[in-house]
């Protein structure tokens, strides 16, 4: 359909799935991500920041942030790490392809995670 989803929506036809989750979606892509860059130091004067390095563990071993938790990409739904990420905290995102920081900050503004930053 020419009008997207709204247009979809005003010609009557039906919604399937969950509708928040769509519109969360459409409210996502108007994000600017290159606002949510920052840089280390800037950082760690957030309040409760939390530094989660979603790198190889051999490049987190040989090299990273201070105070850093590592998360394994392929582990990043599982239980005990979301039970790590406390949502009341500042979650700045380490990862050294930009593209895949970025749709990890999608990803967690999708679950509700509030304050999402990327690492410069």
């Amino acid at each position: 359909m020419r009008d997207g989803i709204n247009g979809w929506k005003k010609a009557g036809f039906p919604i399937v799935g969950d509708q928040k989750l769509l519109e969360d979606l459409i409210s996502l892509n108007k994000t600017d991500f290159a606002q949510l860059v920052i840089a280390e130091k800037e950082a760690r004067n957030l309040k409760n920041c939390t530094f989660v390095d979603f790198r190889d563990k051999t490049k987190f071993d040989k090299h990273h942030v201070k105070d850093a938790n590592h998360v394994d990409y392929s582990d990043m739904f599982s239980k005990p790490m979301m039970e790590e990420l406390n949502k009341s905290n500042s979650l700045v995102i380490i990862h050294d392809v930009p593209e895949v920081a970025g749709v990890i900050a999608a990803t967690l503004k999708l679950m509700d995670y509030p304050d999402i930053y990327i690492l410069q």
